[in-house]
């Protein structure tokens, strides 16, 4: 009697920001229930998807780079079929397909449905159908999470409507278009179910939300507005514990989007603002939609009206046209604000947007002297915040147990911290009789510690002997 076959098993492979993570977290719950095996293991795999970034040159390489290695993968046997898609291949799809013969097949954005029809293809060429799924569509589409169980990336948004003369990503995404507050609100309920704690708002511009879909005269639950969504999302979702807020764009930050970060439940002091530059002559030419001073008067503003709020930044040097008094402008008003956190980034010259066709660039060793005078500057301000916190009392979201780093026996985050992007806290236990239940704690719980050292780029706390939440 002949067996049945191995399941049909898929792997993604996922490069970019958290946004594009979000559309393989779908597609792979998509797979999931349709009955195909999935594994982190591309050697182990039948087919891998590449989700390949777009946004610059640098993560263009890095996506050419990694089908280059897969595709070595798949011709020593595993996996067997080979697909691209994401921003790369939305945008430069003819000329990957006659470049890159070793790909089976090639999609745009990351679509569940257009996922699963294609991998069903190609599942029925070698006789592998996965078994029919005859339970009911849910209301809410499935993920299956990549990230750590206890936070998740939440995306509100597709697309941008921004003019910014830099950015590639209308051509590739398309203008915005605002998920409906109902559908986000049911997706943050469903993911609390299933043990995250932390939810992270992301689009390409957050504070946009809704912009596309005029709110008139709705009552509060059903409008697109940013504020109304993170008061929503604070009351409406149990098992949450913070509400995070990053990709947001100054020219949109409005007094009642502060009002919600400060009063809403959940919602953690922190605030992801890329400003890009500080010169008047750059935001005009960047196309910023915010005067200089307005957005120094912003900053104000929100450490006004959000007391505690712990901002990141990006900037970007070497835009065409930079002059170092341009840059030293910048590099004075970073030494002024002294964000908690700043990534600095040179300009990439992206084909067909506004930018590409401007004269005046910066020599490519000047742009890096500019970066990395910043990024010496903005180190010395992070160990000094630091160090400031020496003494403080602060919440932490424990991300792992620390088996083998004596003495510390966790590492966590504080609320001035997103995942992946920022720095963390390294927790010991009390001196002395302390609760056994400090032994035990897990990712996600969230505890209180005292901060007692600080490094350049990390923290050191003491547990203080409280239960866990």
């Amino acid at each position: 009697m002949t067996g049945r076959s191995p399941p049909y098993t898929v792997s993604f492979v996922t490069l970019g920001c958290a946004k594009n993570l979000v559309d393989s977290e779908r597609a792979l719950g998509a797979l999931e229930r349709e009955g195909f095996a999935l594994t982190t293991e591309p050697a182990e795999a039948d087919l891998i998807v590449v989700n390949t970034c777009g946004f610059i040159e640098a993560a263009k390489q890095e996506s050419v780079e990694e089908i280059l290695r897969l595709a070595a993968l798949k011709e020593e046997g595993r996996p067997r079929r080979l697909v691209v898609a994401g921003c790369l291949s939305q945008r430069y799809r003819a000329q990957l397909e006659a470049e890159l013969p070793e790909v089976d097949r090639f999609l745009g954005l990351v679509d569940p449905a257009e996922t699963v029809a294609l991998v069903r293809s190609l599942a029925a060429l070698e006789q592998r159908e996965p078994p029919a799924c005859s339970s009911p569509a849910p209301a809410v589409p499935p993920r299956r999470l990549t990230t750590p169980a206890h936070y998740a990336w939440l995306k509100i948004a597709e697309g941008c409507s921004n003019p910014c003369t830099f950015c590639a990503i209308p051509l590739m995404r398309g203008r915005l278009r605002s998920v409906e507050p109902d559908v986000l609100v049911a997706e943050a309920q469903l993911l609390a179910a299933g043990g995250v704690r932390e939810l992270i708002l992301v689009a390409q511009d957050t504070t946009h939300y809704g912009a596309d879909r005029p709110s008139g005269d709705r009552p509060p639950a059903e409008r697109f507005r940013l504020p109304d969504l993170l008061r929503r999302l604070g009351t409406e979702a149990p098992g949450l514990a913070w509400l995070r807020l990053m990709y947001a764009y100054p020219a949109h930050v409005t007094d009642e989007l502060l009002e919600a970060l400060a009063d809403t439940p959940k919602v953690v002091p922190y605030l992801d603002l890329p400003i890009q530059h500080t010169s008047e002559r750059m935001l005009a030419a960047m196309r910023r939609s915010i005067t200089a001073d307005r957005q120094r008067a912003l900053l104000e503003r929100i450490w006004e009206r959000v007391p505690g709020i712990a901002l990141r930044t990006s900037v970007i040097v070497g835009f065409p046209g930079e002059r170092e008094a341009d840059f030293l402008e910048l590099l004075e008003a970073v030494r002024t604000f002294r964000f908690e956190r700043l990534g600095v980034f040179p300009w990439s010259a992206e084909e067909d947007t506004p930018a590409f066709t401007l004269p005046d660039r910066v020599e490519p060793a000047e742009v890096e002297r500019r970066r990395t005078e910043l990024m010496q500057v903005q180190a010395g301000i992070a160990a000094q915040r630091n160090r400031d916190l020496e003494g403080t009392l602060t919440e932490v979201l424990v991300e792992e147990r620390l088996d083998d780093l004596v003495p510390f026996h966790y590492l966590g985050r504080t609320p001035a911290d997103a995942p992946e992007v920022d720095q963390g806290i390294y927790l010991e236990l009390p001196a002395g009789a302390f609760p056994e239940r400090l032994r035990h704690l897990r990712p996600g719980d969230i505890v209180r510690a005292e901060v007692v050292g600080a490094t350049d780029f990390d923290l050191e706390g003491v547990l203080l002997p409280e239960p866990p939440r």
